[in-house]
């Protein structure tokens, strides 16, 4: 399919008139930045029930729209002024009253974050930012059980793989590793070599001297100063294949900006004596409990910085960044009285196969201990014993959600510097 790159700009004022106008923007505009027609009915759903919403709760207020491609997604931006909380209605947990006139005005948002792949959401002042993502349809590859080669002379890296051979990576590593280990777009190739082709998703592949696949290695980058990688994969029975995409990954990241490179999926070949560990994640399946161990590793010196924490949190970073030999000045920061949105909002990551949820803040409103507790019942109920809440210290309205958090059984496991505007802290929901 030929997708063109170009980006479709839209002013309107929230009514109901324009409505038409804007369904028929995404529902033209959508095809031809690459969704299929079952994806742009979705996404065309969504923005009318966006525009809907704001002519009933924010009626006039201007909306700049835009439709964006970006390689193997779509993202469609709002940018208005409303009150944030007004957006509740987006959570997963939401379980609206059907006999509060106020509850039935936000079934729409319901709908809509229903709809898409993915949304974020972030304030600027006044002004809210409303980006919704639709993923482009790609094949789905079974994993078929493989036996690793033998690997025949030097190996080397293909630095600028072409996109079949990424594909071949891809369902190498699908029929040599569990899911659980796999990054969770290697069930469809295609749509990985073209997160390749936008740098949302960078690899490394190793060759032996006949070309055959031997490993491969893949990162992004998280913020400014942080990389996530996962693997390495390792496709053949030489033990320098491990070594040599961990090695190349160094240098690569070593060349950037970044501070700080962590694992997001480590697979056991990882050569672990280039790291230093974070601690672990407990993952809960039906019949056991594993640990998926955290590696980091320091890519320049680290200067200091502020961060903020509610008081609940204080021990926990004092003794990791102790740990780590970093220098931070913690400024404890908590609710005391200050008017706050009515509501929360957060989005939530799933990954079915690993039981696995992450939950963002993206508002953080008078309910947040009532909005985080909704979220775990609603999430166990569906099968999600591995619940994460991820909070960047950056932000002191982030920081300050760690109080109704432990409130509500989650505990912090693990600090990774500069994984996000400044360093992040991942809680883990206790089941026990």
């Amino acid at each position: 399919m030929v997708k063109l790159n170009q980006t479709v700009l839209l002013e309107l004022h929230a009514d109901m008139a324009w409505i038409p106008l804007i369904q028929s923007v995404v529902e033209h505009g959508a095809p031809v930045l690459g969704l299929d027609r079952s994806k742009t009915l979705r996404l065309t759903m969504a923005v009318e029930e966006i525009v809907s919403h704001l002519s009933r709760t924010a009626p006039g207020t201007k909306i700049d729209f835009s439709l964006k491609p970006r390689g193997w997604h779509v993202l469609t931006n709002f940018s208005f002024q409303a009150d944030p909380s007004g957006l509740w209605a987006m959570n997963l947990a939401t379980k609206p009253n059907l006999s509060d006139p106020d509850d039935l005005d936000h079934l729409g948002l319901l709908l809509a974050s229903r709809m898409v792949d993915g949304f974020t959401l972030h304030l600027e002042g006044e002004v809210v930012h409303l980006t919704l993502r639709q993923d482009c349809s790609y094949p789905l590859v079974t994993p078929e059980p493989g036996e690793p080669i033998r690997a025949k002379g030097k190996l080397t890296i293909a630095t600028t793989p072409e996109p079949a051979l990424i594909k071949a990576a891809c369902i190498r590593a699908l029929n040599l590793y569990p899911a659980h280990k796999n990054h969770s777009s290697f069930s469809m190739p295609g749509k990985v070599a073209d997160m390749a082709a936008q740098k949302d998703l960078d690899l490394a592949l190793a060759l032996d001297e006949t070309g055959a696949l031997a490993g491969m290695i893949c990162w992004h980058v998280l913020s400014e100063r942080g990389i996530g990688f996962f693997g390495p994969y390792v496709f053949c029975q030489d033990d320098r294949a491990a070594a040599l995409l961990t090695e190349y990954l160094i240098q690569r990241v070593a060349r950037t900006k970044a501070m700080g490179l962590f694992s997001e999926l480590a697979t056991p070949e990882l050569a672990t004596r280039e790291f230093e560990s974070l601690g672990h994640l407990s993952y809960r399946t039906a019949s056991r409990t594993s640990r998926e161990e955290v590696w980091y590793r320091h890519l320049g010196e680290d200067m200091g910085a502020s961060v903020w924490a509610h008081p609940s949190m204080v021990k926990f970073l004092e003794t990791a960044y102790g740990r780590l030999v970093l220098m931070r000045n913690i400024q404890v920061t908590e609710g005391l009285g200050e008017t706050l949105p009515r509501r929360s909002v957060f989005s939530t990551r799933l990954r079915p196969e690993r039981g696995e949820a992450t939950l963002l803040p993206m508002v953080t409103g008078a309910d947040a201990k009532d909005c985080v507790a909704r979220h775990v019942e609603t999430l166990c109920q569906e099968n999600f014993p591995n619940i994460f809440f991820k909070l960047d210290l950056a932000f002191g309205w982030q920081a300050a959600l760690g109080g109704a958090l432990m409130e509500n059984g989650f505990k912090p496991r693990l600090l990774l510097p500069h994984g996000g505007k400044s360093d992040l802290v991942v809680f883990q929901h206790d089941t026990a």
